[in-house]
């Protein structure tokens, strides 16, 4: 299967958005097609060998639009980003001013010559003069839309626009050249000049909305430092491949990723992994593109360039989700398909319904009048941009927060969450023991004493609990020499030389093996403070128990939080692991979790999600690494934490970049908040043309009031959407 995306030029409406979709999809070897108004896309999977590009490009120029196809490589940056099929931007707005300042100042005038002179013979004929090029100018790219779909034998927003002010116009004409009473030239005018004015407005906030992703595209560097042959030269950052040295320096920004290999510094890598906290990067750590250095210098060997970059991979999978479709949209844009067909008729029905009603010239007229207020009314405009607007800024926000989100269904099944699998061993924990407790047979005041002796002696070790150990000693200040005579006991502990008196830590059985005193109450001690799962040691010194070190792999940062805010948001929180249930109910106490699923073998985790979800929840699953990716594809979200592997990055609906699990609650927060906009929107969207439409049949809407309510509709739904960046608080 190939995949492609492409621009498709001329959409207007959601239900141009079905017609391309329909032609697209009705190709044999089509699996799926997803067309997007904001951003004017269309996104087609197919089969390369039973269809071609060129046939997918006939399928759009047969629906009556234009496709746009980059020929490969063509159009890509030098950053190697294929920047997305950018609209609203530029030259829409710009053509469209040009317009408007012209057809405005021409239909200000005719709208005055209309009140002030009325049915003057002179006012008719000045009226036509001015009003034609308005008619034939602005409105072009209505006509051309129309002519469009009357030879592909369909119906949409140009159609009714064109339609609507022809049927005006040329009523006027015949009456001016007839020298009849009444003209409706300035109706036909202002319909145009609002309608140009609403597709003006829309387009700037279309670009506004894709704002985001163009920030993210411009966060890269456009050119970097590169060590060749032994100098530093300013090259492209295209022309960094990967395995070069790159050389940063305070304030720049780092040009690709990579792995420092000389030098330390912080990074401002809030815009990646949306951690506000600068990060503190040595020898061995990873430095990504886009990113800002802050203090210090540093080198470092270039490992990922060009689309294989985290920058690179975070605008691919926005744009993925942005091209995408949430289920709510899809019946937006099946309703808009027949809409426009309806519309017609209803318009037709008004047309007829009040010239029999009164069929004198006055009714004839009233009925006229009715029926283009009816087809402009209904443009359904704002039925076709209520959603991808929204999921454009709610994934543009994530982005920028380190949430990325897949696809437009995952950001509304998010919003429907009512349970959160959170894998224990990685996510809620670091996957590393950390010291918990320190116990000492004297009492409390010679605890520092103990823990002070078994860092010494542990300073040299590689064993995870001796690194815990010396770390613990750090974090509480602790000078800590290194001791003398060390030792490794083989699989069972440590000893060394301290101020002079011989120290041993090691496992309860290994002390009482060599003979310490004091063992069997060192053990009773720990029996009576510590909880019987943690991992404990003992410490001798100069052959009398002195105490006990305990451990529990180290919670993440904010985990307690973070379990606090999923419950706050009306979560069923569950830590899923393969410890002992007594191990994993003390790790869930100490989180506060409650609902523990414990002895999970990683070949099950899947399976005990598929049970939740056979219970009637809408679930979450939260993981890391190789084994949850069957979990994270299965349940109705899956969330991949950032610092895991690059399968459950993949198996992930959602990925959160870095390892900031308060982006956890952040990301439903997200999703909830998008999905309240996009009903915010086809709720508007909805009601004003089912309140609308039956008051413009019954006669008493102007049609200029039609046109600037419909403007104002679509206006309204971009707005609703941009609306959520201006009240995210993250």
């Amino acid at each position: 299967m190939a995949k492609i995306t492409f621009g498709v030029k001329g959409m207007r409406c959601a239900s141009c958005v079905n017609h391309v979709e329909k032609n697209l999809a009705g190709l044999s070897g089509v699996e799926k097609a997803v067309v997007n108004l904001a951003m004017e896309e269309a996104t087609v999977e197919y089969d390369d060998v039973e269809v071609n590009v060129e046939e997918l490009e006939k399928a759009v120029v047969d629906a009556g639009y234009e496709p746009v196809v980059k020929a490969e490589g063509e159009g890509d940056d030098e950053d190697g980003h294929d920047h997305m099929h950018m609209h609203g931007g530029g030259e829409e707005v710009k053509v469209w001013e040009h317009k408007l300042i012209f057809g405005g100042i021409l239909g200000v005038i005719v709208l005055l010559l209309a009140m002030i002179f009325g049915g003057s013979r002179a006012s008719h004929w000045w009226q036509l003069l001015l009003a034609t090029p308005i008619q034939f100018w602005l409105g072009w790219s209505f006509y051309k839309g129309a002519w469009n779909g009357l030879k592909h034998k369909r119906a949409d927003m140009d159609t009714l626009v064109a339609l609507g002010t022809s049927v005006a116009y040329v009523y006027s004409v015949v009456v001016t050249l007839a020298g009849g009473q009444e003209t409706y030239f300035d109706t036909a005018v202002m319909i145009l000049v609002l309608i140009g004015l609403g597709k003006m407005l829309e387009a700037r906030a279309r670009g506004s909305a894709a704002s985001a992703i163009k920030g993210l595209m411009d966060l890269q560097p456009p050119e970097a430092v590169v060590v060749r042959d032994g100098n530093e030269v300013v090259v492209s950052v295209s022309d960094v491949k990967d395995g070069d040295v790159c050389v940063v320096k305070p304030g720049q920004k780092v040009p690709v990723d990579g792995k420092v290999i000389e030098g330390s510094s912080t990074i401002d890598q809030s815009m990646v992994t949306g951690e506000s906290l600068p990060a503190e990067v040595e020898k061995g750590s990873k430095v990504y593109g886009g990113t800002v250095n802050q203090t210090g210098a540093f080198r470092f060997e270039a490992t990922a360039t060009g689309g294989k970059m985290l920058l690179s991979q975070v605008v691919s999978l926005v744009k993925q989700a942005q091209t995408s479709k949430a289920k709510v949209q899809r019946i937006a844009d099946e309703i808009a398909g027949v809409f426009v067909p309806v519309v017609l008729i209803i318009a037709l029905v008004t047309f007829v319904g009040w010239g029999i009603y009164d069929p004198s010239a006055v009714g004839w007229i009233k009925a006229m009048v009715a029926m283009i207020a009816v087809l402009i009314v209904a443009c359904p405009c704002a039925l076709g941009l209520a959603t991808p607007t929204a999921i454009m800024v709610g994934t543009g926000i994530g982005a920028g927060s380190g949430i990325l989100i897949k696809d437009a269904a995952a950001l509304e099944r998010a919003g429907k969450l009512t349970g959160i699998v959170l894998d224990k061993t990685g996510t809620l924990t670091e996957g590393r023991p950390a010291v918990t407790d320190v116990v000492c047979l004297l009492g409390e005041s010679c605890e520092d004493d103990v823990l002070r002796f078994a860092a010494a002696v542990e300073m040299d070790s590689e064993h995870p609990l001796g690194k815990a150990i010396v770390e613990e000693a750090k974090n509480r200040g602790m000078v800590v020499e290194r001791a003398g005579q060390f030792d490794s006991l083989t699989a069972a502990g440590v000893k060394g030389v301290v101020e002079g008196q011989e120290v041993i830590v090691g496992r309860m059985t290994t002390l009482k093996e060599m003979g310490v005193e004091g063992v069997d109450e060192l053990m009773k001690k720990r029996d009576e403070v510590l909880e019987a799962q943690k991992t404990a040691v003992g410490v001798a010194v100069d052959g009398k128990a002195r105490g006990v070190i305990a451990f529990a792999d180290k919670i993440r940062s904010g985990a307690v939080e973070v379990v606090k805010e999923l419950k706050e948001l009306g979560l069923t929180v569950v830590m899923m692991t393969g410890d002992n249930q007594g191990s994993a109910e003390a790790v869930g106490k100490r989180i506060g979790i409650d609902e523990v699923m414990a002895e999970v073998l990683p070949t099950d985790k899947q399976a005990k999600v598929q049970e939740l979800q056979g219970q009637g929840e809408k679930v979450a699953m939260v993981g890391d690494g190789i084994n949850d990716a069957p979990a994270l594809a299965s349940a109705d979200i899956g969330i991949a934490i950032g610092g895991g592997t690059d399968i459950a990055m993949d198996a992930g609906h959602v990925v959160l970049v870095g390892d900031d699990l308060k982006n956890l609650p952040r990301a439903i927060r997200l999703s909830r908040a998008t999905m309240k906009r996009i009903y915010y929107g086809l709720g508007w969207a909805f009601i004003y043309n089912i309140v609308l439409i039956p008051i413009a049949m019954a006669g008493i809407m102007n049609p200029m009031f039609a046109a600037g309510a419909m403007a104002l509709s679509s206006v309204s739904v971009v707005g609703n959407a941009l609306y959520l960046r201006l009240s995210w608080k993250g």
